[in-house]
């Protein structure tokens, strides 16, 4: 694939997380970027999922900057970045990124929207990947549910028609909001990253640029990077049977399940999320010295 000429313009400034510099970085097709980096080493990318923001890793961070180059960023169209939501588009954004960081490998995180993102950038740009985290991730051409498929195929015309807080409502009201049974700090949180979410995928939608294809169920075959996929033990089945669809195509992939977490686990139950993490990373450090 041809690669962009890199236009960067990076403006610093203090990030919520302590140490953190918040930059962006011009990707071209209209987008500009918003990410911070922490911490220094090995690096890790944090892909956040459908509308969230980097704000969703801040458990994250501090957890992993003392052995790490912690990089996330707001995906286009997400948080503060620019230009268009577009999956196929976005893996050649983080590409552009470990350019302009210079950074060669990268552990690479995806949750949800932000796991088949990390996926098709693992699939098109594999010598780029040092180790794959996917995390209700979806691969081209699983079956979702009718009743999800209606559900998310109403809520560009109730955003335009009634509103972004009826569409916020309504997600966190139906069995995909996955929350453990208690856990109301947990619905706060969806609630605080729903109210800095713009919208503008569902007001204003464009149609994908097919940069980067998707990764279908027999593309997962061709997957040739170490990959982690995790789950929280109140996912919704079709999200478990995705995760075990992909632990079984992935060749050599493991599957952790998180106990109590939905899918939040990143936020519900950070200690547990990032244990598996460390030591998934540190297998694969270990695996590579043999």
């Amino acid at each position: 694939m041809r690669r962009m000429p890199l236009l960067l313009v990076v403006l610093v400034s203090l990030a919520g997380v302590a140490g953190a510099q918040t930059r962006t970085l011009n990707v071209g097709g209209g987008a500009t970027i918003n990410y911070d980096v922490t911490g220094r080493g090995p690096t890790v990318v944090f892909i956040h999922g459908w509308s969230h923001n980097i704000s969703v890793w801040d458990d994250q961070v501090p957890a992993f900057k003392t052995r790490y180059q912690v990089v996330r960023y707001d995906s286009r169209g997400f948080g503060r970045s620019t230009g268009f939501a577009d999956e196929s588009a976005e893996p050649h954004d983080l590409l552009v990124l470990l350019e302009a960081l210079h950074v060669k490998r990268a552990f690479i995180v995806g949750h949800s929207r932000g796991g088949s993102v990390a996926l098709r950038f693992a699939s098109a740009f594999p010598n780029r990947v040092a180790g794959l985290v996917l995390y209700g991730a979806f691969p081209e051409g699983f079956p979702a549910p009718p009743e999800v498929g209606q559900l998310f195929g109403s809520l560009p015309s109730i955003a335009k028609q009634h509103g972004l807080d009826s569409v916020g409502k309504l997600v966190l009201a139906s069995p995909i909001a996955w929350v453990p049974p208690g856990r109301n700090d947990v619905t706060d949180r969806y609630r605080r990253l729903w109210a800095a979410y713009n919208g503008k995928d569902l007001l204003d939608p464009h149609p994908e640029s097919g940069r980067v294809p998707a990764v279908t169920i027999s593309d997962l075959a061709y997957v040739k990077v170490p990959t982690l996929v995790i789950i929280g033990d109140h996912e919704a089945p079709f999200i478990a049977a995705v995760a075990d669809t992909l632990t079984r195509r992935i060749p050599g992939a493991k599957k952790v399940v998180i106990p109590n977490a939905g899918h939040g686990a990143h936020f519900a139950q950070p200690a547990s999320f990032n244990s598996a993490l460390m030591d998934f990373f540190y297998d694969v450090g270990r695996n590579k010295k043999k």
